[in-house]
This record gives C-alpha cells, structure tokens and sequence, in this order.
C-alpha cells in the first residue's frame, strides 16, 4: 500500500488536499534546529538545607560559598577526604549538580543518530528524546558513620549519548500578526503576497509546558533513588525545555489559511493536522512497528478549501509511502475536487461547441428559400463520475428541420449538432477527448443530400511530470481527426445553390471551436500554503492513484534538512510551468 491507493474522493475521507510528512522528515528537521542552536551552557546546583535535602542555588553562590570553587571543575578522581576543593564544596553543603547543554551529541553520524520524535497513534502520545551536545553530572556524599565520602563526576560518553525521554503533546497555535516577524523565513515570505487581514497562521508546536518525563538514561554511577538521580528526574525535563523556548522551539508544521470571500479558483482555507501510524494491509495500525515502519509514520495536514466546512480527522487506511523512495512526504489532491477544477476551466471553451441549431424554408413565388442559423453557447449536461477514469463528461445536442409546399415536395432542410468532452485520469496523463459533429440534410424538389458538415474528433493528452528543479510540468500531444464533409467537394450539396455561403458558416462553426486553457495544476496550491516544519517543498514525481486522485512524492527544498547531511545550501523552489508548449490546453 502506498501513494496507489490514496482514496480521498471515499465518502469516509472527502478532504480536498493533504500534505502528509513523514517522522523521517520531521526528524531530519529537528536534527537541524538541534544542530543550529547556540544556546549556553545551563548549569543546575544543589546545596543541602536544614534538613538535609536538596535545595537548589544558584553556580555564583555556591562558588562565594565554597570560596570560587566550581564543582564542574573539580577532576573526576579527586579524593574527597583530601582535595581542598572538595572539602570547600563539603563545607558549602553542596550535594549533586549538572551541566548540559542542548544539541546534537557527538560522534555519532547522522544516519545514526537517533529520533528525537516517535509519533504515537494520536496528538497525545508523541514521545520526545531530550539530546545534549554536552553533558556532565556530579555528586558529592560526606559520607559519616560507616558510610565514606564519595565523589562522582562523570562525562556523557562520545558516541552514546545519554537520552531522556518524554511524552509531550503536539498543539496548534494561531500566531497573532504581532508576531509574524518570528515565523520560519519561508512562511515570512510567503504571507509577503497576501493582503492584511486576508490570512492567518498556525504552528503545530511541541506542548512543553505539560510534558512528562518517561524515562532517565542509565549513567555509570548514578543509582536510581539517589539524590542526583531524583534532581534529574525532577529538575532536568523542565530544564531543558526550558532553555528550548528560550531560543524558539522547534516548528513541526506551519500552515496559512485563507480569510474571507475567495475569489480564486481554489485555496487553503483552514488545514487540521492528525498523526498517521503505520498500517498494515487491513489499514490497521501496526502495534509493534519496526524503525523503519515508524519512521514511515506521518504528520498529515488535512486542508479545506474556498471556505468549505473542515471534515473531522478520519485515520487513513494506507500509509502513504512504503520506505526506499528517499522523499520526505506525499501532497494529494481529491480526484472530485481535480475533476471540478478541470470542469469550470474548460466549461466556458465547452459551450462555445454547444449550437442550437435553427432553420427555415418557405416559397417565394416559384423558388424555395432557405435560412438557417447556429447560436453557440447553450449548457451542456455535466456529469461528475464518482468512480472510474473518467472522471468528467459533457454532452449536448440539439436539432431543427422544416419544409416547404405540399407535403414538404418543394424543399427541405435538416440541421443538428452533437458535442461531447470527456476527461480522464490515468497514469500520468489527463486524457481530453472532444467530438463535434454537425450534420445537415437539404433537399430541393426530388434532388436531395445529407452528412457531417463538421465532424472533428481531438484527443489531447497532457503528459505530467517533474523536471530537474522540482516544477511539476505538463506536455501536451494532440492527435486530431477530421472526417468532415465539406459543402461543393466531391459533388455534395452541389446542387444547393446557396451551398457557398452555406459552406462559409459551416466553417465559421467550425473556427468558433478554441482551445480550453487551464491555468495550472491545483496540486501545487499545497506549497504555497502548507510549510512542514516551517520550510518549502518540491515535486519528485507526479501520478494518478488507482482512485484517480493526483498524487505527487515530495522533497524539502532545502537540501540540508536530508538525513545526509545537517549543513545550510540554497536550491530553486518549485514553481508551475505553463509555457505555450507546455500548458494545459485541449484544443480542436
């Protein structure tokens, strides 16, 4: 299962777009913020009070204490029965501290390092490993009775790193236009183009205020129930997150809705967010999964547009990648809300086809006259299949006749017209067919003929791709047939004699049929709105599920926020090419 079986037109589903990123990705961008960080570092004392519990106080004190003493200082195998600076810090009642500070551990590769994020089934059960790029913790115990003094110091060894682990919850959180100058960089950038009060803006951010501490790592000496350990315990979580808030925690996502009347053809207009785990071929959610099937967990944006009611968040029963494709996430746009699109671009070209035909003959004395007409721009039935390639039809058609003298023996005349479009998804093609037949029969006394003045058939093929800078770009190829009858050719209608100017409206008609141009793939609508951990995407690929819905595999546009490497680059950002060779454009 995979991106083949997205399904959103289901009546289960029936959201118009989704984003879905995976915890891979979102990784990726936690490990950068995690290597950008320039925060100090955060060091913890405690002191014992009366009682001889910890108290917490702060380095400067304890050092006027302890007479300049700084425990973070002090050597490992120092003899706290003998080193002055220990003894100082036995005076000063100093019993555990630690020194950290926030980051990515060391020597460890960047493939290797561990998640700091596991997504659980839902927002409230998202694990958090808390990392350090230092880390060292101390204690000292007096020792009395039979109990010698001890002294521990020990240093978070290179390349195993102590992890805490936590449980947090995701939340959202509309961001005021006071504080639109903290959004990511591409968010600024993107609100740039939108008129005050036409927008909003929301963050899923981390809820660190109510976290819980899940787990402590073990450290060489540190026994659970001690004192350091019950500081760690206490004292650490709150610490470190903290310090993160401090310098700006971390983005998972950032969304921008829409507000008020939409005149576009289609917009984000609000986005709910839902964590997907991973399934199996049942749809039901793995319970044991393994790294890389968590690792294929994702964070979905569940997008309304042009001020549609939002549906509630419904769990998806595919994942939306299988592992191996070295993307970040899927963009997926509904078969029905594609196929609506297409209808109101090309429905304005579609009835300039549909003709009411309208004749008349009468005598003028001995001769017989004709007239006829053809008005343009009647309403074609539409129909919107719910299932199948087919996504679309349109049809019209209509006729008039008359004749003149008794019983119709001095003349006659026939005209109709039959249009049809029909549009189909499949693949990576969208497939335009278009059929205009109009036919005429015209009999003068005994002498009388009938076909397809106009009989045209095209089949546009518009060819979806990507090309080398992430734009999604669409080729068209057109193959046209013509088995018209043209009035005068080969004998037909000779014998009309107004067949000239008859053949001159015939192919008036004819020119009357443009070509029906779209503006744009609407599934790119998501990288102007949608921003995953704060940042801009590009396409890898784009295609047609097996329920018909446009699917493309996605990339940050930034290339640094890969698993293969954490440093900063510029590339192009994606964009929708519509070139005249290149646009979207069925044509007759």
């Amino acid at each position: 299962m995979s991106i083949d079986q997205s399904f959103l037109s289901s009546p289960r589903y029936g959201y118009p777009v989704v984003v879905a990123t995976t915890q891979i990705s979102i990784n990726a961008t936690m490990k950068a913020y995690l290597a950008g960080l320039t925060q100090p570092l955060v060091e913890i004392c405690y002191v014992a009070d009366a009682a001889g519990n910890p108290q917490w106080i702060s380095l400067t004190e304890l050092k006027q204490r302890s007479g300049g003493v700084d425990p973070f200082q002090v050597p490992a195998d120092a003899d706290p029965n003998t080193d002055p600076a220990l003894l100082a810090l036995r005076n000063a009642r100093f019993m555990v501290g630690f020194k950290a500070r926030i980051g990515l551990p060391p020597g460890i590769a960047p493939l290797d390092m561990p998640d700091i994020v596991v997504f659980g089934n839902d927002y409230s059960n998202v694990t958090f490993r808390l990392m350090c790029a230092e880390f060292l913790v101390v204690s000292l115990k007096p020792g009395g009775g039979y109990s010698p003094a001890t002294w521990l110091s020990v240093q978070q060894p290179e390349g195993k790193p102590w992890m805490f682990t936590s449980i947090v919850n995701l939340r959202e959180v509309t961001v005021g236009s006071d504080k639109y100058n903290t959004l990511p960089p591409e968010v600024q950038k993107a609100i740039s183009g939108f008129n005050a009060g036409t927008f909003g803006v929301q963050q899923l951010l981390f809820d660190l205020d109510n976290a819980a501490l899940q787990s402590i790592p073990t450290m060489s000496g540190v026994e659970p129930g001690s004192a350091l350990y019950m500081v760690l315990q206490q004292d650490f979580l709150g610490t470190y997150f903290s310090q993160m808030q401090e310098d700006g925690q971390p983005v998972l996502g950032c969304t921008i809705t829409r507000i008020g009347p939409d005149r576009s053809s289609l917009n984000i207009t609000n986005v709910q967010m839902q964590l997907g785990p991973f399934v199996d071929g049942d749809g039901q959610i793995v319970p044991d999964p393994t790294r890389q099937q968590r690792d294929l967990a994702t964070l979905n944006y569940l997008c309304a547009v042009n001020n549609e009611s939002p549906l509630p968040p419904v769990p998806f029963a595919w994942n939306w990648l299988e592992g191996g494709e070295g993307v970040d996430g899927v963009v997926a746009l509904n078969r029905n809300v594609f196929a609506a699109y297409i209808k109101d671009q090309v429905f304005p070209y579609a009835i300039r086809c549909c003709i009411l035909p309208w004749v008349r003959v009468w005598l003028d004395g001995l001769y017989v006259c004709y007239s006829w007409s053809g008005t343009p721009y009647q309403t074609p039935s539409v129909t919107m299949n719910p299932s199948g390639e087919t996504v679309l039809t349109m049809s019209y058609s209509a006729k008039d006749s008359d004749e003149a003298g008794l019983w119709g023996a001095a003349g006659e005349m026939e005209l109709s017209t039959n249009y049809d479009m029909s549009v189909k998804f499949t693949g990576n093609k969208i497939i335009i067919a278009q059929s205009l037949k109009i036919y005429t029969y015209i009999r003068v006394a005994a002498t009388g003929s009938g076909g397809n003045v106009v009989d045209k058939t095209v089949t546009s093929t518009y060819t979806l791709g990507v090309d080398a800078q992430g734009n999604l770009t669409a080729v068209l190829s057109s193959e046209t047939r013509d088995d018209s009858k043209t009035p005068g050719v080969n004998g037909f209608l000779d014998f009309f004699t107004n067949f000239n100017e008859f053949a001159r409206d015939v192919k008036k008609w004819a020119s009357d049929i443009s070509e029906a141009k779209l503006k744009d793939l609407p599934l790119a609508i998501a990288r102007s709105f949608v921003f995953p951990g704060g940042n801009t995407f590009v396409f890898k690929d784009v295609i047609f599920s097996e329920n018909q819905d446009l699917v493309s595999r996605i990339t940050y546009a930034d290339p640094s926020l890969h698993l293969t490497k954490l440093g900063r680059a510029e590339r192009p950002k994606a964009r929708i090419l519509l070139s005249r060779e290149e646009s979207l454009q069925p044509a007759l």
